[in-house]
């Protein structure tokens, strides 16, 4: 059982799986936009569009889930609260968790339900330890107020209202997929407003999770460069005060003959990734080069505390 989880889950990676809330948004408009079709006749099958959303609002739970999880506590706590006595740790699990093949937050989103808003409330409300609607109401748009200048309005004016339209949603798409009713008028009815219940849900959640995770990130791509510079810098700073309390006198030769290969390595690779040095490249490209050094100095300097803490009999 445990390695067919593991085998979903890393199938899912291989796939590609990625929602975040601006793809998720960009799903909705061209699903609309294919169902109304302009002028002309309907491109899609109004029935999917209830099935489409319903995906749409799974995955972007499972991988909000999972974030939040893997971001630390509180959250790790009260995710162990959420499955405590469903999800099974066996030996294959146990290895996949501390060979971080899988991460606690991905197993964790990987079992959860999502039959219904129901589900999605209740983990949310368990993990953030205060009824998910109630955080969200009053959420405002942060890219609206910063980059185009708009009044600070509640991304979600009605969260109730948002709320029951979801319902009604997994409802319509349990009857479409599990049912043959002779009347699908009720769920037709209401596309437009399932449309625009999830955009409106995606939005505040995105605001919401993003800014109790990262704060006022920064809105525009110089912002972000600096923010992923910064970083990188404070990854490096680490690093220094790891070798410093490793061989203070510098004289381990060998130990700094291999740091100086290992950050040329860091540049190299860096700039692979990057695309930083080729000509024409796009703006995110320094905050990709920022983002690598940072990875790759953080996992530098988890193997050398490892050698300054091991213990006799470590190799």
């Amino acid at each position: 059982m445990a390695r067919d989880k593991l085998a979903e889950i890393a199938a899912k990676r291989a796939r590609g799986e990625g929602l975040g809330y601006w793809r998720g948004n960009t799903e909705i408009e061209v699903l609309e936009s294919q169902w109304r079709g302009g002028e002309g006749p309907l491109q899609i099958p109004p029935l999917f569009i209830p099935i489409r959303l319903v995906t749409i609002l799974e995955v972007f739970t499972r991988e909000w889930v999972a974030e939040i999880i893997d971001s630390g506590e509180p959250y790790m706590s009260r995710a162990a609260n959420i499955v405590k006595g469903s999800l099974k740790i066996d030996f294959a699990l146990a290895q996949a968790l501390v060979g971080k093949q899988v991460t606690f937050g991905e197993l964790v989103a990987h079992d959860i339900p999502v039959n219904g808003i129901g589900d999605i409330d209740r983990v949310f409300s368990q993990l953030l330890n205060e009824p998910l609607f109630e955080h969200l109401d009053g959420i405002v748009d942060r890219w609206a107020i910063t980059i185009r200048g708009e009044a600070a309005l509640p991304v979600m004016p009605d969260p109730r209202g948002t709320r029951s339209k979801l319902a009604r949603l997994f409802e319509d798409r349990h009857i479409i997929v599990h049912e043959l009713p002779d009347d699908y008028s009720s769920a037709t009815a209401s596309l437009a407003d399932y449309l625009r219940a999830t955009s409106v849900f995606l939005n505040a959640a995105s605001q919401a999770f993003g800014t109790l995770l990262h704060g006022d990130s920064p809105l525009t791509q110089t912002g972000m460069n600096i923010e992923a510079a910064e970083k990188a810098k404070a990854a490096e700073d680490g690093l220094a005060a790891v070798l410093a309390r490793l061989d203070p006198q510098k004289s381990e030769e060998a130990l700094w003959a291999g740091q100086a290969a290992w950050e040329e390595y860091r540049r190299f690779h860096a700039e692979f990734r990057s695309g930083v040095k080729h000509t024409g490249h796009g703006s995110i490209a320094p905050m990709l080069y920022s983002l690598e050094i940072e990875a790759i100095t953080r996992q530098r300097i988890e193997q050398l505390e490892w050698y300054l803490n091991r213990r006799e009999k470590d190799l």
